[in-house]
């Protein structure tokens, strides 16, 4: 196996438990504000440690300045994805919330497509194929859940 792939299965069991430690958490009535707030504090808490047994601080500091724009913007919008993800837990199913947020890296494939000019595979072709699939399955699979909440209360 090859040191890539190994980062690669770490990354995948952490954003897992991720999805399953935030639906424990709703289950018991954290703040997803609270949440996201630890989330972040414990992030930047790892990330000076590496630093700094890395020897690498001198290099963040002499970083351009349009890293720091890039890196707030990051900040921003991985802010919002959590707190929206909880909300969508709050309203929803794990799975169906888990899978949707996976959907995103449909995303950044399209673009790097369209804007780097990568070339599309016949397996990326095939994912994104699987992709629209997965959307359309689960927009069914709300439309299902939809109708049956409504059979159960009329009254709706």
């Amino acid at each position: 196996m090859h040191l890539g792939h190994l980062f690669l299965f770490v990354s995948l069991l952490s954003l897992g438990f991720i999805g399953i430690f935030h639906k424990l958490a709703d289950h018991f009535k954290c703040r997803p504000k609270a949440i996201n707030v630890t989330v972040f504090l414990w992030a930047g808490v790892l990330i000076l440690i590496y630093v700094l047994i890395t020897g690498r601080g001198p290099l963040v500091l002499q970083a351009p300045k349009k890293l720091y724009l890039v890196a707030g913007l990051c900040g921003f919008l991985a802010s919002t994805a959590i707190l929206s993800f909880q909300a969508g837990l709050r309203h929803g199913k794990i799975s169906t919330s888990w899978v949707v947020i996976n959907l995103s890296t449909a995303l950044p494939t399209v673009l790097s497509i369209l804007v780097y000019k990568e070339r599309v595979t016949i397996a990326k072709g095939f994912a994104l194929i699987l992709v629209i699939a997965a959307i359309l399955l689960l927009w069914k699979d709300k439309q299902q859940d939809e109708k049956a909440g409504s059979r159960l209360n009329p009254s709706t």
